[in-house]
């Protein structure tokens, strides 16, 4: 039942801060070039989906503490994934260092190091598709920003700017 409850304080914890981060993007700079697709869109895009999922998954997890337990769920009350609780501690730090990290190290480092590192606290054994798909996926979402729309993306400070500036 714990681990019920505490799925059921995560996912509204998630959507009250997706809520408050859509409205918090509101004071990102504006950009007289770009009128209607300005910094805040993207921002609000992924919070404002993110808010969604995370109310959805919220009703399903009330909807699953009000509702009685199967036979086999019974079976399997208190069954925790090995590693679970693991994994979401980590995942959660290091969501809030790749939010720090943005400012000092910019964008595509951040991004890369996140992406692969994520990768490898997922349980998800093939080891082509961890290596790859960070740097590719970052990659091409710079591109996307910087040749595509025209945006800057955090460049970091130091040997990183310069790194960031070769770059893209």
């Amino acid at each position: 039942m714990l681990f019920k409850l505490s799925e059921v304080i995560i996912f509204a914890a998630m959507t009250v801060a997706s809520i408050a981060l859509w409205f918090t993007a509101d004071a990102l700079p504006v950009s007289k070039r770009y009128a209607q697709v300005d910094s805040d869109l993207w921002p609000k895009l992924v919070f404002g989906a993110l808010a969604v999922c995370c109310a959805i998954h919220f009703a399903q997890k009330v909807a699953g503490l009000r509702s009685t337990p199967t036979a086999t769920e019974a079976m399997l009350k208190g069954a925790v994934p090995t590693g679970y609780h693991r994994r979401l501690v980590i995942t959660g730090a290091l969501i809030l260092g790749y939010f720090f990290a943005l400012q000092y190290i910019g964008f595509l480092f951040a991004t890369l190091i996140f992406l692969w590192a994520a990768a490898w606290i997922l349980p998800y054994r093939n080891i082509v598709a961890k290596l790859a798909f960070a740097p590719v996926f970052t990659l091409l979402l710079g591109a996307f920003f910087n040749y595509g729309l025209s945006l800057s993306l955090p460049r970091g400070t130091g040997v990183f700017y310069d790194l960031s500036q070769a770059l893209f």
